[in-house]
């Protein structure tokens, strides 16, 4: 983070970071925020953009959220303690309505210092899925995090 920062670029932080400060997925992903900005020529205007999975219920029929909630519990103890050689720690899917997911994210400091958000989409779902996630995303959460379409 070090080098991107003094070399000027722009971070995106991911879902999956190295458990090096600690064995907690939010400090290390914000230490790293914060190597990278006190290494920038911009210092804390330097641009980070957060990725995560994100998984909006408002939409969903019963069956859609309970798939979606499946899906983040098979996935949910790799996010209790480093994994690997590499000491990875991931963070967990985050699943459930707009108004809950807005604050958890914005509970999350490592968001809060982002500039922007990536959210990534489950690689296994059905495109009804991906359709009824990206109009959750656009037309509820989206705009609870502060987000409107371009005019």
């Amino acid at each position: 983070m070090r080098w991107a920062g003094a070399h000027g670029l722009n971070l995106l932080t991911s879902s999956v970071v190295r458990a090096e400060q600690s064995e907690d997925f939010e400090a290390n992903q914000l230490a790293l925020i914060r190597a990278f900005r006190a290494a920038h020529p911009a210092g804390e205007a330097a641009r980070v953009s957060h990725g995560l999975v994100v998984v909006p219920t408002d939409g969903a029929t019963p069956e859609q959220r309970a798939k979606y909630e499946a899906y983040a519990a098979s996935r949910l103890a790799r996010t209790r303690a480093p994994q690997g050689p590499g000491r990875l720690l991931f963070a967990p899917d985050l699943v459930g309505t707009s108004e809950q997911l807005a604050e958890r994210l914005y509970a999350h400091a490592a968001f809060r210092e982002s500039d922007e958000v990536a959210f990534a989409l489950p690689f296994t779902f059905a495109p009804e899925d991906y359709t009824q996630i990206l109009t959750d995303l656009a037309t509820r959460l989206g705009p609870l995090l502060g987000w409107s379409p371009a005019r």
